[in-house]
């Protein structure tokens, strides 16, 4: 008896001592992957491996690291840059409260949990400054083992893992032989880079990428095929295609490269020639009609991207359309700080049961947009625990094809930048757009129906807009903003609308002061055309 209770008090401190000191294991360098040339990271006294990555040229940049972890762990991160002391340090999100030490041209600060941050070193926090992605990451549950029941090797498929070879059509054959097995099953991709076009996911099949393995996309268009589509519908062109397919999905703690920067993007291609490609000024017309989306999931039930970076997307990066049940968990899409039309996440068609939580966006464009119109309803969406760093906007709805939105919840998501425009924009008449030119914005977006909105335990921090609210005459309702802290804006915002019920300000603090009265929404500014109600 006094020898189990010795061996019990054993486990208990071992649990302590783990849970106190923690643990963590470095993600490897991806093939090919090129040192930053700005930091170096040591995580409880481990070299975590620093990817560099520039974002407009060799001059500005936003280089990433990751790393798993449990319990209590000490970062260290040296700024090389100039070899200069480290004068101000910033670390976003605001509300993780994560105030480092500074000594010289090294910061240290622990963390007991895991964080995806973006951290600013002798720079101002926004979108168009340089500074490092750092993702402390969830250990892993139960990932699948090479050897497990259910488990195929890529590699049994004679494949080139060093990214020289395009393996498109071996990668999909592989696919479909996991998904003719009774159940389907898990395609396992080892540490190494796997280059390809066009992947024609299938029902019941898991891609799991390990630590260090890469999927690498083609630079070649003509590598990006679509899946048989109807009569007069626009083709499914995308690096990953999730259509007509149940019970799938990519998961693991490897990246996806798809490369779209500047080799895939439209705004690069020549002119097609027949005058309908570009206007008179040379802009782009309809990049989405012959650009190369990233991950199409269309016509689908019960998806799940899991764990994965998602880097440089061509285009719209997942694009979720008649779905039901689509999970996005530890996802992190990072993209270039220089192109356009690079949305991180469209919701369209008559979709239902949409998660995104404990994720990361650094994008161009938008974060979360709306498109369908009227005929089309997305409902049930929770995006919750996500970090948002993005240039123009992190919700947009609207611009001409706004559909019915229902049931909406926005939970602990902390808006770091959306420098263009605002984290919250809804814009159902052409008012933005007027005297600005920008004809797409040009038509309203009529007899729509948005309901049961929620924004709680949600920080908007100092880079961009925060609220911009243009109902037009469609009925929102149930609109609410609980818990919620509000930096200064580097715009005005905005609530207007002829159908939009009262707007609740539930505490509320916006620039260090509650808000409790309309006119004090007004001193923080805000134009207030509709009713608004406050609760302390």
């Amino acid at each position: 008896m006094r020898f189990k209770s010795l061996a019990c008090c054993a486990v208990l401190f071992l649990a302590f001592i783990h849970a106190a000191f923690g643990s963590v294991t470095p993600y490897p360098a991806w093939p090919g992957a090129a040192p930053s040339l700005a930091y170096t990271i040591r995580v409880d006294g481990q070299p975590v491996f620093v990817h560099r990555f520039p974002t407009y040229n060799q001059f500005q940049w936003m280089d990433h690291a990751s790393f798993s972890m449990s319990g209590k762990v000490h970062v260290s991160i040296t700024s090389l840059v100039n070899e200069r002391n480290i004068v101000t340090c910033s670390i976003r999100p605001l509300a993780y409260g994560i105030r480092p030490v500074v000594k010289g041209n090294t910061i240290s600060f622990d963390l007991d949990q895991p964080r995806y941050l973006v951290i600013f070193f002798n720079e101002e926090p926004t979108f168009q400054s340089p500074g490092l992605l750092l993702f402390a990451e969830p250990e892993e549950k139960n990932p699948p083992k090479l050897g497990d029941d259910h488990v195929t090797n890529i590699l049994d498929y004679k494949v080139d893992n060093s990214g020289k070879t395009l393996e498109t059509e071996k990668i999909n054959q592989a696919i479909r032989d996991v998904s003719a097995k009774a159940g389907g099953g898990v395609l396992y991709f080892p540490a190494g880079a796997y280059l390809s076009g066009t992947v024609m996911m299938q029902s019941n099949v898991r891609l799991y990428l390990e630590a260090g393995a890469m999927i690498r996309g083609s630079r070649r268009n003509a590598d990006y095929v679509s899946p048989p589509m109807p009569a007069g519908a626009r083709p499914l062109r995308a690096f990953f295609v999730f259509k007509d397919v149940e019970n799938a999905g990519i998961t693991g703690q490897g990246a996806i490269d798809m490369e779209g920067y500047p080799w895939l993007w439209h705004d690069f291609q020549p002119d097609t020639g027949d005058g309908k490609s570009r206007s008179e000024e040379g802009l782009v017309n309809d990049p989405h009609g012959t650009g190369v989306k990233g991950y199409i999931v269309d016509h689908c039930r019960n998806i799940t991207f899991e764990g994965l970076m998602l880097l440089r997307s061509a285009y719209w990066t997942v694009t979720v359309s008649d779905t039901e049940g689509f999970t996005a968990r530890n996802i992190k899409i990072v993209n270039r700080k220089q192109q356009y039309h690079d949305d991180a996440f469209d919701f369209t068609g008559n979709s239902k049961h949409l998660r995104v939580e404990d994720s990361f966006a650094m994008t161009m464009d938008d974060t979360f947009a709306f498109y369908g119109g009227k005929r089309s309803t997305v409902e049930d969406v929770v995006v919750k625990g996500f970090v948002n760093y993005t240039y123009t906007s992190a919700l947009a709805i609207g611009y001409g094809g706004a559909p019915n939105i229902r049931h909406l919840r926005f939970e602990d998501v902390h808006f770091v930048a959306d420098q263009n425009k605002f984290a919250v924009w809804i814009q159902l008449t052409p008012a933005y757009f007027t005297g600005k030119g920008y004809t797409s914005g040009a038509r309203p977006s009529d007899d729509i129906v948005l309901d049961d909105f929620k924004f709680v335990n949600t920080t908007f921090e100092n880079d961009g807009g925060h609220i911009y609210i243009d109902g037009g005459k469609a009925p929102l309702t149930g609109f609410a903003f609980e818990n919620c802290t509000f930096g200064k804006a580097t715009r005005p915002g905005e609530l207007m609308g002829t159908n939009v019920a009262p707007i609740l300000f539930k505490n509320v603090t916006m620039g260090g002061v509650a808000i409790r009265s309309e006119e004090q929404l007004k001193r923080a500014g805000y134009e207030v055309y509709t009713p608004v109600r406050f609760e302390p």
